[in-house]
């Protein structure tokens, strides 16, 4: 059950109305209490910058956390040709036992503030010009020009609509630690909805990611190689038991144009190598006898 915005859930006279301490983690052990009785695990919501280290907190409370910086951190070593902070990240989060749900795009669009003290303000600022560029659009933080929150865009027009991107970042996803979440639109490839935003009027730009698709766009949908490939790699990573918060992953080839990421768990291997160079990559993964359970190159 995602909690959204939990932060602002406490009010008190005098007080910031976020994160306010004790208040809000007594709000969440509350909820806690009666979501045990279903069963039902938590996940906590909340945009605040890296530096800030909420996303820490929220793990050291016992709460699963969203990772909002892998989407600018993939779009970042796309355009630079480079996974060094990628890799940091990565190796942060398995040191420090975070347990994430990750993503590509969502329906809010792609998180950027987040990402301030993960990446320098010059790289942010760059991946906000670009994604304008594409075709996004920019949302501020509470009307400051300066602070930018997200930028309004499908990953894949993020993507400069590229099959082989969205693919090398789907495979990418899937291999990071954590939960994968999959917004519906990026599964079929969708690009910017500038329609939808200008039907919608002032305050419509989260329309272009949110676009309604009937059962005819679906079927066709399914029919592309983009589409088809992604619920490949998806049926993989849900049902293969090399994956898990408990089983073990391995950064190979870290040099920064090239990356391997390698799980393994009860004898099963699965093995993911990327290179940016060339925007290729392969999944290969061996059951607990050695025998080929999954393969997929692409391009």
């Amino acid at each position: 059950m995602r909690l959204d915005a939990f932060a602002y859930a406490p009010k008190a006279p005098g007080a910031k109305n976020f994160l306010n301490d004790p208040e809000t983690w007594n709000l969440l052990a509350r909820v806690r209490r009666i979501a045990d009785r279903y069963g039902l695990d938590l996940l906590p919501e909340i945009h605040a910058r890296y530096a800030e280290g909420i996303h820490e907190r929220i793990a050291m409370e016992g709460y699963a956390t969203y990772d909002f910086f892998l989407p600018g951190l993939l779009l970042d070593a796309f355009d630079r040709k480079d996974f060094t902070a990628l890799v940091q990240w990565i190796r942060e989060i398995r040191a420090k036992g975070l347990r994430t749900v990750n993503m590509l795009g969502c329906h809010d669009g792609i998180p950027l503030l987040d990402l301030e003290g993960l990446l320098p303000m010059d790289r942010i600022e760059a991946l906000v010009r670009t994604l304008v560029a594409r075709g996004g659009h920019v949302k501020d933080l509470h009307g400051q020009k300066n602070i930018y929150y997200q930028v309004n865009s499908t990953y894949y027009s993020a993507l400069e609509e590229s099959d082989d991107l969205l693919l090398l970042a789907r495979a990418l996803q899937l291999f990071m630690p954590g939960k994968p979440q999959v917004w519906y639109l990026d599964l079929f490839a969708g690009r910017n909805d500038h329609e939808a935003v200008a039907k919608a009027g002032p305050g419509g730009h989260k329309e272009i990611n949110r676009t309604n698709l009937d059962r005819e766009a679906m079927r066709r949908g399914l029919q592309r190689p983009v589409v088809r490939k992604q619920l490949e790699l998806l049926r993989f990573r849900s049902t293969f038991p090399a994956f898990g918060f408990d089983a073990d992953l391995a950064v190979l080839d870290a040099s920064p144009g090239r990356l391997g990421l390698e799980w393994t768990k009860d004898g099963c291997m699965a093995l993911l190598e990327a290179d940016l160079g060339t925007s290729r990559f392969s999944v290969r993964a061996t059951d607990a006898d050695g025998r080929e359970a999954f393969a997929m190159k692409n391009p």
